[in-house]
C-alpha cells in the first residue's frame, strides 16, 4: 500500500514548501522511479540511482471505486494509478477532499499530491500516507495555493 516510510516522503519544513515524493533517477539511463531503489529496474546497473524530488504533480490513468474495505478502511473509496510528471505510474489512494461518487474523477485529469491519515479509522488515522486529489475542484476552480 501507500504508507508512509521515512525514506519515501518529504514533509515541508517551512509553509512555502510543498510534500513530495522521494525516488530514484538513473544517472546512466535516466529512468525514474518510487518508491527508490538501488538498481535500475531499465538498465540494470547498480549504484546508478540518485534520490529525486517527485511527485507533486500527475495525471490520473485510472481508477475505481472501492466498496469493500479491508480491515482499518471504511468503503467506499477510490484507488487510482497516476502517472507522474517525472515518468512512474504510481498505486495511490485519492484523499478525503474528494467526494467518493461517480463521475467526480476523470481517466486524464490533473492531480496535485497531499498528506493524509491512511484512512479515518481507528486503526489507521494515526498514519500517513500520500494521496492525489484533483488539482482543480469540482466547481473548476484552482485548488487552493496552486494554478
Amino acid at each position: 500500500m501507500n504508507v508512509l516510510h521515512p525514506s519515501s516522503l518529504l514533509l515541508p519544513t517551512s509553509p512555502d514548501e510543498q510534500p513530495c515524493l522521494l525516488g530514484g533517477c538513473c544517472v546512466a539511463c535516466g529512468t525514474v522511479v518510487f518508491p527508490k531503489m538501488p538498481v535500475c529496474p531499465s538498465c540494470r546497473r547498480n549504484g546508478t540511482m540518485q534520490e529525486v524530488r517527485i511527485g507533486q504533480r500527475g495525471k490520473l490513468f485510472s481508477h475505481t471505486i472501492a466498496r469493500i474495505a479491508p480491515k482499518g478502511f471504511k468503503a467506499p473509496f477510490f484507488q487510482a494509478f497516476v502517472d507522474l510528471e517525472e515518468g512512474p505510474r504510481i498505486f495511490a489512494l485519492v484523499g478525503a477532499e474528494c467526494p467518493v461518487e461517480s463521475g467526480v474523477l476523470e481517466d486524464g485529469m490533473d492531480m496535485r499530491l497531499v498528506v493524509e491519515p491512511l484512512a479515518d479509522t481507528p486503526e489507521s488515522r494515526d498514519l500517513l500516507a500520500y494521496k492525489y486529489v484533483p488539482a482543480v475542484s469540482p466547481g473548476g476552480r484552482g485548488m487552493p495555493g496552486h494554478a
